[in-house]
């Protein structure tokens, strides 16, 4: 593995979250937000290590 490779991994490993997780955050930013009033959000974690990605998508209004 490359240094640049074990930095990034390293800090990954200090802020793990699933894709689920972070779809979640991205719903509670966007309700804060005055304009949105329906979003629609997809993470994808394209995997390098295994044969498949992690994906998760999220929509719907915003509730305040």
């Amino acid at each position: 593995m490359r240094e640049d490779e074990q930095a990034f991994a390293k800090r990954n490993a200090e802020n793990l979250m699933f894709v689920e997780d972070s779809v979640r955050r991205l719903h509670k930013a966007l309700s804060t937000y005055y304009q949105a009033t329906y979003f629609r959000v997809k993470v994808e974690h394209q995997e390098s290590l295994h044969a498949h990605d992690a994906i998760a998508e999220l929509s719907g209004p915003v509730h305040r």
